[in-house]
């Protein structure tokens, strides 16, 4: 019975490993892909989305853009921090996330960065939790 233990602790650990390293719940870059796109397009003002998830054992990234109905970055941050809320409240990502992502409007002439709201660089899906008070579910 031993055995069977440390059997199944093993698998259980390497399930959480490759969950860590993809940062979504779902495991595939597909799904990272569609979560993030699904959190990022239920926002108002957002006019389209990119997004790209690699995974890996030694690198793993997901990296992004969103395109932001404004014309100025007053308007163009404030999307932002409702794109931020809606990775936040997204069960489908997990806490490990860090978010490399560029926000700007439609012809380029604003962007934004978390920086403008208050977080040290790209965040972490934690982070933004922590940052607004936001549980997933």
């Amino acid at each position: 019975m031993r055995g069977h233990w440390t059997l199944l602790t093993s698998a259980g650990l390497a399930i959480a490993v490759v969950s860590a390293l993809t940062g979504c719940t779902g495991g595939s870059e597909r799904e990272c892909e569609e979560a993030l796109t699904a959190a990022a397009v239920s926002v108002e003002g957002v006019a389209a989305v990119e997004f790209t998830c690699e995974m890996s054992l030694t690198h793993s990234s997901q990296k992004g853009s969103v395109t932001i109905s404004g014309t100025t970055e007053p308007e163009v941050t404030a999307v932002m921090e409702e794109v931020l809320r809606a990775f936040a409240a997204s069960a489908d990502l997990d806490d490990s996330l860090t978010l490399y992502v560029d926000y700007e409007n439609e012809d380029g002439t604003a962007t934004a960065h978390p920086s403008r709201v208050g977080f040290n660089g790209n965040p972490r899906v934690s982070q933004i939790r922590e940052h607004y008070g936001i549980t997933p579910g």
